[in-house]
């Protein structure tokens, strides 16, 4: 399958383990604030993997992206 259709959920395994972990770690943390931090989480990694392909491509003009 091409990587350009490659499907990644946003909140992976890792990520969801991860945030339970912390999560049950606050006393007093209900759920509408847990999603809520759920939302800001997957908001700010889909900036930051925009701003690093969009880094990436403005060091590496002249390079040529081989899909295979």
């Amino acid at each position: 399958m091409p990587r350009s259709q490659k499907k990644t959920p946003e909140l992976t395994l890792d990520r969801t383990v991860g945030l339970l972990r912390r999560a049950m770690e606050i006393p007093g943390l209900e759920l509408d604030l847990a999603l809520l931090l759920v939302d800001y989480y997957i908001a700010r990694n889909k900036t930051a993997r925009q701003s690093h392909t969009k880094t990436w491509m403005a060091r590496h003009e002249g390079v040529k992206i081989l899909r295979l």
